[in-house]
């Protein structure tokens, strides 16, 4: 059986890539599939692009499955229906766009409804996403299967003393929805190093400098600085008021760095016990969140080893066993329907 994953183009993001990186790499262990990875040429940025990518998919000779690894959700329109799984990792464009009726539409239109309609399977990684997905689409989303995400298997324990005097507190993405200006308002006056992955807007540098916050920040970082900036890390804070899923919980489970992260689904799943929980609308509770973390030993040791038992059933090989199972299943539908088989 083969199976080629369908990318979004070089540029884009990476969190996707990596997921699916980690997946291809065990898959690739099973004598019984041939697993190839195709990454569409231009961003999709504009009618324009996402056309070319179009025509490029269509003169491609894809043999077995094809997955498109998400984002890019539009590709699957330019596939065979029945040999096509389709991914959706969050409906955070259309919660973008609810207020611009033309953005929305389209979006909705091409890059949700169509997709998924057309897909043979559709994956969500959270039942929040999945829950998010039929209340944007209706029925024609009640097939969509939950398949969490995995985080990547070199993320391992790192152990190390924990700074009570100025701990460093790692926040990963700078998005509006990531909450990073709440987070500021929080720590405000609390003895500690931001480290900031991802762009810094000018108001959000206005911020850091006006409430004397000392921070270090970091763009395109690769997957092994990543690793290191969460071992170099004592708290990491993850306060989003929206997620298709939060993989930054995990990758600091699996590492042992406690978890500071919002009350609110996805993330109240994905953590369990692994992590303290609070409101991301409230500053008082984020900072009441992160004064705890640091000053209760034994209740930060317990978020830490629950945090290890949370990332066990996170892995790359059961993610990979989870959708070995679909490619099967749909390998076997389509030769039962008298489809060439691979």
């Amino acid at each position: 059986m083969t199976v080629t994953y369908l990318s979004r183009s070089l540029g884009t993001g990476h969190s996707i890539e990596k997921l699916f990186g980690a997946i291809r790499r065990e898959l690739e262990k099973d004598p019984s599939i041939s697993v190839e990875h195709v990454q569409l040429p231009f961003i999709s940025r504009g009618l324009r692009s996402v056309w070319q990518n179009l025509r490029f998919i269509a003169r491609q000779r894809f043999s077995g499955l094809v997955h498109v690894t998400g984002d890019a959700h539009y590709a699957v329109l330019a596939l065979s229906r029945w040999r096509t799984l389709l991914t959706v990792h969050d409906c955070i464009t259309l919660e973008k766009n609810r207020h611009n009726p033309l953005r929305y539409g389209l979006f909705w239109l091409f890059w949700f409804y169509l997709p998924v309609r057309h897909a043979a399977v559709v994956t969500v990684v959270s039942e929040k996403s999945r829950q998010d997905l039929v209340r944007y689409l209706g029925r024609v989303a009640k097939k969509a299967v939950v398949v969490p995400n995995a985080y990547d298997p070199r993320f391992v324990y790192h152990a190390q003393s924990f700074r009570k005097q100025r701990p460093v507190l790692l926040q990963i993405g700078t998005a509006p929805h990531k909450n990073v200006s709440r987070l500021l308002e929080a720590i405000e006056g609390v003895s500690c190093l931001l480290s900031i992955v991802g762009p810094l807007s000018e108001d959000l540098v206005r911020v850091l400098r006006d409430r004397q916050i000392l921070y270090q920040n970091y763009v395109n970082v690769s997957q092994d600085d990543m690793l290191a900036l969460y071992v170099a890390s004592d708290i990491v804070t993850f306060v989003s008021t929206y997620e298709g899923f939060g993989m930054p919980i995990l990758e600091a489970n699996a590492v042992g760095r406690v978890v500071l992260t919002a009350d609110r689904l996805p993330m109240r799943d994905v953590a369990g016990k692994a992590a303290h929980l609070v409101d991301p609308d409230d500053s008082i509770a984020i900072r009441s969140g992160i004064q705890r973390l640091i000053d209760d030993d034994l209740y930060r040791q317990q978020l830490i080893e629950e945090g290890l038992r949370n990332a066990v059933t996170y892995s790359a090989p059961i993610a990979a066993a989870r959708y070995l199972s679909i490619y099967q299943q749909l390998a076997n539908t389509r030769c039962e329907a008298g489809d060439v088989c691979e």
